[in-house]
């Protein structure tokens, strides 16, 4: 358990040198482009999201799963994991350049769909090498590799910083996906060995439909993540998609931590199983606490001064920032009810329950499509924040009565409701300080009221529990 705590400050310390200068300059970035042009980068690379999801098909989880079991299984599990993602990269890209044109995506812009469709699927590749080295439990090493694409970015960005534009932009992420995803796999390579490509049919399909359950919950949840920009995009125009994006950037960026710390759990989840115990339970529940607190803590700063968030947008009018700033305070719901909900979802699908969730993230998804034609046309980007929410309600109201049903230990009900009433207070009361004052005063409020809240609920009794020794 200390062992997985320290792992864990690593991870988080490794991705804070990185990920926040990355958010500064992907402000500018989008500041000098324009907020039509970057509108149009923001659909394309949800395409490139959803082409990435089926170009892993399940392989990085069961990659994950099979090395923390047995390393000795790296030879097999390699060759023929490699060989299934090879196959379905290039089906996937056809796939998507193929649908692309068809919803009308031409000249430049079709351009961009290629750079970022290959951009997108570098980065599965680089979360495919990582999958061996979460599967060892070697934390620290994929610590600094899950920050390593956005440092190769900002390099690359601040010397081409004077010349920057939609094309420049795009060449750029394009090119460090590219050379992060194949200094990993040297990488995985160097340490366990070269993999030899395993072509037997039986084999591949075998892999390919055990994973099967895997890939399309991720599917599902890549499909209802990026839904309402592709739909806002097409349906309203790039414009309103831009401005979904001035918010959805830090929304986004504060569900970057949950996908930074929740695969540590998955691996040990899948190491410990099914069987109830005292270490399954602590385990949870430091789960239930890391994951939340820092999303929690974020949610409270949408709500309470969304203005510092959009400081860097020097070129928008007030009425853009006052419509971004709408988007990124409604944001804080969903992020709010992933926060506290995620860790279930990472348990259940570490220990067999995947086809369950998909079904679950399935009606998670056609709620969100149907809120989007519902809202969309009346209320452009905030509509598709309020249709994001309503997704993640529904999933996370499905995650509960499946571990309630599932699990074999019980849901932390108290903590749960600790947290929920910390969300109260301090979301709450930042709200309502920046109404009645100052942006400036919610914000210096921010970690005292915090603070006094967790006290206040009772939080720092469990923090105690999860983390004493033995």
């Amino acid at each position: 358990m200390k062992t997985l705590q320290r792992d864990f400050i690593l991870v988080v310390l490794a991705n804070l040198l990185s990920k926040p200068l990355w958010l500064i300059v992907d402000n500018l970035a989008q500041n000098r482009i324009g907020h039509e042009s970057y509108g149009i980068i923001g659909a394309l690379l949800g395409l490139g999201q959803w082409a990435a999801a089926l170009a892993d098909w399940g392989l990085y989880v069961l990659v994950t799963r099979e090395m923390a079991r047995s390393l000795g299984t790296y030879r097999s599990l390699s060759g023929f994991t490699l060989t299934l993602k090879l196959i379905l990269t290039l089906l996937s890209a056809a796939v998507f350049m193929g649908l692309g044109w068809i919803i009308g995506y031409r000249g430049k812009a079709f351009i961009w769909l290629v750079a970022l469709l290959g951009y997108q699927l570098s980065l599965s590749y680089l979360q495919y090498f990582r999958a061996f080295f979460q599967g060892a439990q070697r934390f620290r090493l994929d610590a600094l590799l899950s920050a390593a694409e956005k440092a190769v970015v900002l390099i690359l960005l601040a010397g081409l910083w004077g010349m920057l534009d939609g094309d420049t932009y795009v060449g750029v992420l394009l090119t460090a996906g590219m050379l992060t995803a194949i200094g990993t796999g040297v990488g995985v390579w160097h340490q366990y060995g070269l993999p030899v490509l395993q072509a037997e049919r039986r084999s591949l399909w075998a892999i390919f439909r055990q994973m099967t359950p895997f890939a399309l919950l991720s599917y599902a949840s890549t499909l209802n993540e990026r839904l309402n920009q592709v739909l806002l995009e097409r349906w309203v125009g790039p414009y309103a998609n831009g401005l979904y994006w001035g918010a959805y950037r830090w929304f986004a960026a504060a569900m970057m931590y949950l996908w930074i710390v929740l695969p540590m759990f998955f691996a040990r989840f899948a190491k410990l199983g099914r069987q109830r115990g005292t270490e399954l339970w602590r385990t949870f529940v430091w789960g239930q606490l890391v994951s939340a607190l820092p999303i929690v803590a974020v949610a409270g700063l949408f709500v309470g001064t969304p203005q510092f968030f959009l400081i860097l947008f020097t070129s928008s009018s007030s009425q853009e920032i006052s419509e971004m700033a709408k988007m990124l305070q409604v944001s804080a719901i969903p992020l709010l009810i992933n926060g506290l909900t995620a860790i279930y979802g990472t348990y259940l699908t570490a220990v067999g329950y995947e086809w369950v969730c998909f079904w679950v993230m399935l009606g998670a998804s056609f709620t969100n499509f149907v809120s989007c034609a519902l809202m969309l046309p009346l209320l452009s980007g905030l509509g598709a924040v309020i249709a994001l929410g309503l997704s993640y309600l529904f999933y996370s109201a499905g995650l509960l009565w499946i571990f309630k049903a599932k699990a074999p230990v019980p849901v932390p009900s108290s903590t749960l409701m600790r947290l929920g009433g910390l969300s109260v207070l301090y979301v709450g009361g930042l709200f309502g300080i920046g109404q009645v004052s100052q942006s400036w005063l919610a914000f210096i409020s921010a970690v005292p009221l915090f603070i006094g809240s967790g006290w206040l609920v009772g939080l720092f009794r469990d923090w105690r529990y999860a983390n004493r020794r033995g």
